[in-house]
């Protein structure tokens, strides 16, 4: 356990992933509840969220394995590459993830186990990269949006696990919705691949080396904005919209000056929004 621990604290860190993955499973369940007037309820939740925790890092450790060769050369301290744990041992690790998805999606009911059933199965064409890797890998973009759109389906899963409800009586507004969340991985995705000139580094690619500071800024931009419209479709709040505008001002830094400075600030600012994002949905929502 202290070497799963070790990859734990350095690839899948409980400050950063926990808070998101909690909040992303509590917004997304909380919309359907309220769409559809079912009661919240707390333990269910509590099982949803652990669901979604071991699906997000169950994709960590598909992107360590498929990450291990050019981590050899490029990332040598991480932790396969340092031989911390083995592939196999990892691959073992995740045939028994699999196993209790399934097995704690099914407790929560038939379509709970269905739509989550789709999820994994779309994380295992992401893992093997939709047999296509040799054309999708030099893509960034494409490789990116193609990857993201695992969250839609998850967004789906947490609701659905929450409401037992059956696809066809999902309400209208709920393609929109579960769209967002697309969108904003998108954001967080394009944002953490951005740097300042002086930070890009030969053989990692990254939006900033693609489409230079204020094409990768914009193309997150775009993420925020198309998520917050999706949502604004759905819920005119003005909060959403309002930081929405602070975070697309403040990231301004980063194109005007392109430093490492003002780059870690506008990656970290993502990661911040990010999770605003979710906190103020789940107080639109009505908590």
């Amino acid at each position: 356990m202290a070497k799963w621990w070790i990859l734990i604290q350095e690839r899948f860190s409980p400050l950063s992933y926990v808070p998101m993955i909690f909040l992303f499973t509590w917004a997304n369940g909380l919309y359907l509840t309220t769409s559809t007037g079912s009661p919240w309820n707390w333990p269910r939740f509590a099982i949803v969220f652990v669901l979604l925790l071991s699906f997000f890092f169950r994709m960590r450790l598909f992107d360590e394995i498929k990450d291990y060769e050019v981590d050899l050369k490029v990332n040598p301290t991480r932790p396969l590459a340092r031989g911390i744990l083995s592939v196999s041992q990892v691959k073992k690790a995740l045939f028994i993830l699999i196993l209790f998805e399934l097995v704690v999606a099914g407790s929560l009911g038939l379509n709970p186990f269905l739509i989550h059933a789709l999820a994994i199965g779309y994380s295992l064409l992401m893992y093997e990269e939709f047999f296509i890797g040799d054309w999708l890998r030099p893509r960034l973009t494409t490789y990116a949006v193609t990857h993201t759109f695992v969250s839609t389906l998850l967004g789906l899963s947490s609701a659905v696990a929450m409401t037992g409800l059956e696809l066809t009586k999902l309400p209208s507004s709920a393609l929109l919705f579960f769209l967002m969340n697309w969108a904003f991985f998108n954001l967080f995705e394009f944002a953490r691949k951005t740097f300042a000139p002086s930070e890009e580094r030969n053989h990692v690619p990254s939006y900033s080396n693609i489409f230079g500071c204020t094409g990768a800024l914009l193309l997150s931009l775009s993420q925020a904005l198309a998520g917050v419209l999706l949502i604004y479709s759905y819920d005119s709040n003005h909060l959403l919209l309002s930081a929405m505008v602070l975070y697309m001002i403040a990231s301004l830094s980063y194109a005007l000056l392109r430093t490492e400075k003002t780059a870690r600030f506008f990656r970290g600012l993502s990661g911040v929004y990010l999770l605003l994002h979710y906190i103020l949905l789940i107080y639109v929502l009505g908590v």
